[in-house]
């Protein structure tokens, strides 16, 4: 997919680098601003991390980290400000120039949540800032003949993602999670969303796996994690077999037991027809299911297949537009009992592993985090049922498709 950068204004990206049909992609950041850039209606920011997790320019990490710091200050503790986090971190064949599909797509978003947040704001009050962070790594690093260069690169872009996840991608996450919690302690109302695609995903889920899980393991009621407000994953290249303990917590007795229902707070939306991670990916990894001991054929499914092709997982069904909706969520409800979905999605949802920014996709991104912002709002947990803050749009109740229609269409700049 070919996308032109949007015309918001945003100040501070690198130059557009030339690249040549063939290469390698050297092992160096892209961009050289630190902290937030201005000048478009959100603030954006990018932190990049080399092969080895590490920040290719710390200031970079070191300018947000102010930034947080000032937003809920340590000393003296003070009332801050309340601003709207979305962190996105792209997977293969991608990386942080600014002309990069993935940082177009997720300034669009930006602005989106910008519009809406003003729009659900009641006349008089001040409209939460939106701040984004883009997570860069070097998801492309041979290219060439079309895809076919690049595409061979799986195995060694997936070790790389999986020591970017263990590296400072921690250390960012970290400072995002002690501004949220410090802001909540004082009575503040801040969102924080976290979004993974494919090794993005994966090195979203690794870095947060114990606070995931420790989430899952909440007694019986309210699901408050401390982590994000919410994460969201799509396609992710992670072993199912990493998700079994928040399975297993999730459809124990106890919890099946709850009756508080709440937005979600972990969200797995797999495309149907991923080729990379529904064929590639079971076969990189079938050694496994002979040398690593396992009880069970779930159990020795889940060490050859990714998360969202572990069919015992699905909680949803996400199906293309039908009738006057943009998208067929199947439980369609916006808040259930169990806050941990894994969604199957139809191509014409999510189209392969990289056709994450069809329309229908991006609305259910949309209504998902906007429901997030209306819920933030009223000053509770944005888990605690479905929320009454006020919409321009007139939001129905419970039916998600519903909510996004009301939003309206999301538009990507045009080829």
């Amino acid at each position: 997919m070919t996308m032109q950068q949007p015309n918001d204004g945003l100040q501070g990206l690198a130059p557009i680098e030339p690249r040549k049909p063939a290469g390698l992609m050297p092992n160096l950041q892209h961009q050289t601003f630190h902290g937030f850039m201005t000048g478009a209606p959100y603030e954006l920011a990018i932190v990049e991390f080399d092969d080895q997790g590490r920040c290719y320019d710390r200031g970079q990490m070191d300018a947000v980290a102010q930034r947080l710091e000032a937003l809920a200050p340590y000393d003296p503790p003070q009332a801050g400000e309340d601003v709207i986090l979305v962190v996105f971190v792209h997977g293969w064949q991608h990386n942080a120039r600014s002309d990069d599909d993935n940082l177009s797509a997720f300034r669009v978003l930006l602005n989106e949540t910008v519009d809406y947040e003003r729009s659900a704001t009641a006349p008089g009050a001040k409209p939460r800032p939106v701040l984004g962070v883009f997570v860069g790594w070097r998801g492309l690093s041979d290219y060439g003949l079309g895809d076919a260069v690049a595409d061979a690169t799986f195995w060694g872009r997936q070790a790389a993602g999986q020591r970017v996840a263990v590296g400072s991608v921690r250390e960012l996450f970290g400072r995002l999670r002690h501004y949220r919690n410090r802001q909540q302690k004082r009575g503040g109302n801040p969102l924080l969303v976290i979004v993974g695609h494919s090794f993005g995903g994966m090195i979203v889920f690794s870095a947060l796996a114990q606070s995931l899980i420790q989430a899952a393991s909440a007694p019986v009621g309210r699901v408050t994690p401390e982590f994000a407000d919410l994460v969201l994953l799509v396609n992710p290249a992670i072993e199912g077999a990493r998700y079994i303990p928040i399975y297993d917590l999730v459809t124990s007795p106890a919890f099946k037991a709850r009756t508080t229902k709440q937005l979600p707070v972990f969200i797995c939306a797999q495309a149907e027809n991923d080729l990379p991670i529904g064929m590639v990916f079971p076969l990189g990894n079938a050694g496994h299911a002979i040398t690593e001991a396992t009880i069970g054929e779930l159990e020795k499914w889940c060490v050859r297949h990714a998360l969202g092709f572990v069919l015992d997982f699905r909680t949803h069904k996400l199906a293309g537009p039908a009738g006057d909706k943009p998208f067929v969520l199947d439980p369609p409800g916006t808040t259930q009992a169990n806050p941990f979905w894994v969604v199957g999605a139809a191509k014409e949802v999510i189209d392969g592993h990289g056709g994450i920014w069809q329309p229908p996709f991006l609305q259910f991104i949309a209504s998902l985090v906007f429901k997030h912002v209306q819920a933030s709002k009223q000053g509770a947990p944005t888990g605690v049922g479905a929320p009454k803050a006020p919409s321009a749009a007139g939001e129905p109740s419970g039916d998600l498709a519903s909510f996004a229609k009301s939003i309206g269409p999301i538009k990507l700049p045009q080829p």
